[in-house]
């Protein structure tokens, strides 16, 4: 009897022992869960300050100055960023007017050694928080500085920390088939490396998920140096948009230039593949003091492109009425 009991007794509390590892792991699990369920807010909040954002406003902050940017103040905008770059530089964005439809897409900075193109789309968001008014019926979204690692390196890169052209990383279906026997073909530039696969790097998401989100009508991409507009989009309302786009040259003494598609850029991506009324602004020049020239002279073209009227979806999208 003794011994029976004693044995009865072993299983009782290596059931019970059980039954606490179990209620253990199950607590840990849930705890995991409870984590990650509310790590983006906790991370992420605007509210919250993380120490990764407020260095990048830092380091925004004393560009602009060095670079003569006295009318550009980071800190004043609203910044959302739910990714970080290799660097732990937070990817930036901003929304303003009615963000429910026929949105409008604005990108700087692709190119961290573009410098008056991270200018211009600062500017920009400056412009349209000052006059709300103007704005109020409209979707606009600008994500100002898309190369971070880039721009704020000490001597400023076309590509990322992971040294990536980000205008060749994205994942069009020419990409696989294209783009690395392109780049060997061109003689490997380190420039223009697409990377090892197609979207590998946070910042090509980090475009990707503004186009899914906002599901953008229009897109502007601005760049530099070569000095001119290129359109990629829907070929639905093709000669209306080109006629637009020439009057816009005209106005702006800025001329028109097909570049083509490459594997793994923005027009292809979003343009080509998309349907989405894509323009790339390439500036004259990278020089980060001519900033303020060209605002003031693509200003115009800029508000333009934004009252645009196009209806539709992709890739049934047209110009509602070309007004000269």
């Amino acid at each position: 009897m003794p011994f029976n009991h004693i044995a009865v007794n072993n299983i009782y509390m290596r059931n019970q022992m059980i039954k606490r590892k179990r209620i253990v792991w199950w607590h840990c699990l849930l705890s995991c869960l409870l984590f990650f369920l509310f790590l983006p807010s906790i991370v992420f909040s605007y509210d919250s300050s993380p120490s990764d954002f407020k260095k990048l406003i830092s380091a925004l902050e004393q560009q602009s100055s060095l670079y003569g940017w006295t009318d550009v103040k980071p800190k004043t905008i609203s910044w959302e960023y739910y990714r970080t770059t290799k660097n732990k530089n937070p990817l930036i964005f901003t929304t303003f007017g009615n963000s429910t439809g026929n949105c409008v897409l604005f990108f700087g900075g692709v190119h961290g050694d573009e410098l008056p193109t991270v200018y211009l789309m600062f500017k920009l968001a400056h412009y349209v928080k000052d006059n709300p008014a103007l704005f109020k019926d409209k979707c606009i979204v600008i994500a100002p500085l898309l190369n971070p690692d880039g721009f704020l390196a000490a001597s400023p890169t076309r590509v990322n920390a992971s040294g990536i052209d980000l205008n060749r990383n994205f994942p069009t279906k020419d990409w696989q088939a294209k783009a690395i026997r392109q780049w060997i073909a061109k003689g490997k530039i380190k420039r223009y490396f697409p990377g090892e696969k197609s979207a590998s790097e946070q910042e090509t998401l980090f475009q990707m998920a503004l186009i899914k989100r906002f599901k953008p009508q229009k897109i502007l991409s601005v760049h530099s140096p070569l000095n001119f507009f290129d359109y990629d989009g829907p070929s639905s309302d093709l000669n209306s948009f080109e006629q637009w786009m020439e009057q816009i040259c005209k106005e702006t003494n800025h001329p028109l230039k097909k570049f083509g598609y490459f594997p793994g850029s923005l027009g292809n991506y979003a343009g080509h593949e998309r349907n989405i009324f894509t323009l790339t602004l390439e500036l004259p020049s990278s020089d980060p003091k001519r900033g303020g020239e060209y605002f003031q002279k693509f200003q115009p073209s800029i508000l333009k492109f934004i009252n645009l009227p196009v209806v539709g979806s992709p890739p049934n999208v047209k110009i509602i009425n070309n007004e000269k």
